[in-house]
């Protein structure tokens, strides 16, 4: 096929682009930008340590952490989302905003560490029957002293 030929067919065929608006549509197993789930997150940074390109950092405050994410230096990988032990990652099923300034995606999160709640002392609970209280009494004291604790 001659230049001029295959010229012609291209010049005739038209265009094959869309026009701005349209978009084409996203693959069913597309990955767009992170997200976290701050409320869940505890600010471990093992999405940080397994991001190859460096768009995920965990930086340790004294009041818990601060996670960083730039859009820009993903690679959309999904290993943060896999390796995340609570699962508070995951991948947008739809495209980026249109930016215009650089930086202008990128997200931060306050992490705050989780108190932790007092545990209880396992309680006896006696059953439905006739029981009266002090057989119940003498029954945990006497587990209470098997037990060395009297």
């Amino acid at each position: 096929m001659s230049i001029l030929r295959l010229l012609a067919r291209n010049l005739c065929s038209g265009s094959i682009t869309l026009p701005y608006p349209e978009r084409p549509a996203i693959h069913l197993h597309f990955r767009g930008m992170v997200q976290n789930n701050s409320e869940e997150c505890t600010g471990c940074g093992m999405c940080a340590y397994v991001c190859t390109s460096g768009a995920i950092t965990v930086q340790r405050t004294a009041e818990g952490a601060r996670w960083n994410y730039d859009p820009g230096q993903c690679t959309f990988c999904a290993r943060c989302t896999q390796r995340c032990p609570k699962k508070t990652l995951s991948m947008q099923g739809t495209r980026p905003p249109v930016y215009e300034a650089h930086g202008e995606l990128r997200q931060f999160h306050e992490i705050t560490k989780k108190k932790k709640l007092p545990v209880a002392p396992p309680m006896v609970v006696a059953s439905s029957e006739n029981v009266s209280p002090d057989a119940v009494s003498s029954d945990v004291a006497a587990s209470a002293q098997a037990a060395g604790g009297l």
